[in-house]
């Protein structure tokens, strides 16, 4: 019984904090300033989530070298997706530029 209530206060947790806002704001139009600012939310987050696991990927500090396939699979990915904006293509070469820079470095 705990263990389901458990499970029943994490999903209130994680979905009334979003739900909330647009049920109590749905028919208020947004300043214009917060409408931009939200615009920035999506590539924030992803940059947050992204950067930390390229530059330091083992945890003990910022790893700026060629040996870390971790940093040459970034730079390719975002290379060529700046050029073809292929999501397909885009993940495909990451994944080998990768792998490739894995098994080079050793």
């Amino acid at each position: 019984m705990s263990m389901a209530l458990l499970i029943l206060g994490m999903g209130l947790c994680s979905f009334l904090p979003r739900y909330l806002p647009l049920a109590l704001f749905a028919d208020r139009e947004m300043p214009p300033l917060a409408e931009t600012l939200l615009r920035y939310t999506p590539p924030a987050v992803l940059a947050a989530l992204v950067f930390p696991a390229v530059l330091a990927p083992s945890g003990n500090g910022v790893e700026l070298t060629l040996t870390n396939p971790y940093l040459i699979g970034g730079v390719v990915t975002f290379a060529v997706g700046l050029v073809s904006k292929r999501f397909l293509l885009v993940t495909a070469v990451g994944i080998a530029a990768f792998y490739l820079s894995r098994w080079l470095v050793g």
